[in-house]
C-alpha cells in the first residue's frame, strides 16, 4: 500500500538514527579488551601489522525512470457559480424552477409583473416619433435660413434623448423576465410568487457543475513540476477515482501558506458529482532517474544527512546524500547516486568514508562472480 513521502522519510530517518547509534556502541571496543585483543608490540619490533580490509556485501543497482505523484487533499467546486439579482422594482408574478433543478441556458426563471411597462415603451416611442419630425423641420428652416444653428441643435439634442429614453424603457421591459445566462443548477432561490423586489435584490444562485472542478494547494517545491493540461486524477471519499486534468495554476503563492492553488476539471455532464466534498488530489510528475533501494539500507553521515554508503572503483567507501521522491513502506526511490552504483547492504554501519573495504557482490547483483 503507498504511503505519504513524508511519513515514509520519517520512518526511514528514525531506522537511519538507530542504526547509526547502534553502530556507534558496537563499533567501540573498551580500552581493557582493545589491550587484550591488540597486545603492544615488543620493543624493538619492525613495524605494525595492518589491519585487513572490512569485508563488506554490495549490490550494484541501475538507475530507472520513476514517475513520483503529488497527493493532495482538497474538496471539489462548482465551475461557475453567480447570484442573480433583480434589474428593477416590481412584484413577482411568476417563478420558473425549483430549488436543485438542472436549468437550460435560456430557461425562464421568473418574472415580474409588468404593470405599466408596455405603456411605457408605447409612450417612449411616441416621442422618438414627435423628436424625429421636430429635427426634420428645425433642420429644414436651418437650411433655408428662416431658423437658428442653436435651434436645431436643440432639436437634435431632444431627439437623442428621447432615443435614450426609449431604450430604457425597452431594458426595463425586458428585465421583467429573469432568464437562466447559461445551463447550470438552481441552487437556491430567494423569491415566491407575489414577492416585492427593489432593484439589487438576490433572485436567485446558480452553479455550474459541469465540469465540476477539484481545488487544492501543492508545495513551493512541487509547483515547479506542474503544467496545465497535464492529466491528473481525484479520488472522493467514497473511493470513486474520475480522470481529468489541470486547468489551473496559480501564479501567486497564499501569503500564509506559501502554497499555490491547482484546478483540475473533471467532466459532469450529469451533475451526478457534487460540489464541497473532500476530494484526494493525484498529480502524476514527469518521469526521473532514480534508483529503487530497500529502506534497511540508509545511514546517517556526521552531519546527520540521510545517504547511502556504496563502493567507488578503488574499492573506498563514499557516502552519498539522496533525496527520497517516493514508494512504499518497504522499497523506495532516491535521487543522488550515479546512474549505476555499488551500494553496500551489508556492513554499511561497520565502515566510514574514505576507508577501504573488500566488496563482495551480492550473487543475484551485475557483475557478481559465479
Amino acid at each position: 500500500m503507498k504511503i505519504r513521502g513524508s511519513i515514509i522519510t520519517a520512518s526511514i530517518l528514525a531506522l537511519a538514527v538507530g542504526g547509526w547509534i547502534l553502530s556507534g556502541q558496537l563499533g567501540e571496543t573498551p580500552p581493557t579488551q582493545a589491550a587484550e585483543q591488540n597486545p603492544a608490540p615488543a620493543t624493538g619490533a619492525a613495524t605494525k601489522k595492518e589491519r585487513a580490509p572490512t569485508a563488506v556485501r554490495t549490490r550494484r543497482i541501475t538507475a530507472e525512470d520513476y514517475a513520483s505523484v503529488i497527493l493532495v487533499t482538497g474538496q471539489t467546486e462548482a465551475s461557475r457559480q453567480i447570484t442573480i439579482r433583480s434589474q428593477l422594482d416590481g412584484r413577482v408574478k411568476l417563478v420558473g424552477a425549483k430549488e436543485g433543478q438542472a436549468v437550460k441556458r435560456g430557461q425562464m426563471l421568473m418574472s415580474f409583473d409588468e404593470e405599466d411597462w408596455p405603456a411605457r415603451v408605447e409612450e417612449a416611442e411616441a416621442r422618438v416619433k414627435q423628436r424625429e419630425l421636430e429635427h426634420d423641420a428645425a433642420k429644414k428652416l436651418a437650411k433655408k435660413g428662416f431658423q437658428a444653428q442653436t435651434r436645431l441643435a436643440e432639436a437634435f439634442a431632444n431627439l437623442q434623448a428621447s432615443k435614450r429614453q426609449l431604450t430604457r424603457m425597452l431594458t426595463d421591459l425586458r428585465n421583467t423576465v429573469i432568464f437562466a445566462p447559461f445551463g447550470a443548477v438552481l441552487n437556491e432561490r430567494h423569491v415566491e410568487i407575489g414577492d416585492v423586489l427593489r432593484k439589487g435584490d438576490e433572485i436567485a444562485e446558480l452553479i455550474d457543475l459541469n465540469p465540476l472542478l477539484v481545488t487544492a494547494h501543492v508545495s513551493e517545491r512541487d509547483y515547479l513540476n506542474l503544467e496545465l493540461g497535464q492529466a491528473a486524477r481525484a479520488k472522493l471519499a467514497d473511493g470513486s477515482e474520475f480522470p481529468g486534468v489541470v486547468r489551473f495554476v496559480s501564479s501567486a503563492a497564499d501569503p500564509n501558506t506559501r502554497t499555490f492553488r491547482v484546478e483540475l476539471e473533471i467532466p459532469n455532464p450529469d451533475a451526478a458529482l457534487v460540489a464541497g466534498v473532500t476530494a484526494e488530489l493525484a498529480l502524476p510528475l514527469p518521469p526521473i532517474p532514480a534508483h529503487r533501494i530497500s529502506a534497511a539500507l540508509f545511514t546517517l553521515n556526521s552531519d546527520g544527512k540521510l545517504g547511502l554508503k556504496t563502493v567507488d572503483e578503488t574499492n573506498t567507501v563514499v557516502f552519498r546524500p539522496v533525496r527520497i521522491v517516493g514508494g512504499t513502506d518497504r522499497e523506495v526511490f532516491v535521487t543522488g547516486l550515479p546512474a549505476v552504483a555499488n551500494v553496500i547492504t551489508v556492513g554499511q554501519d561497520f565502515v566510514v568514508a574514505g576507508e577501504k573495504v573488500a566488496p563482495m557482490p551480492e550473487k543475484n547483483s551485475p557483475g557478481a562472480s559465479s
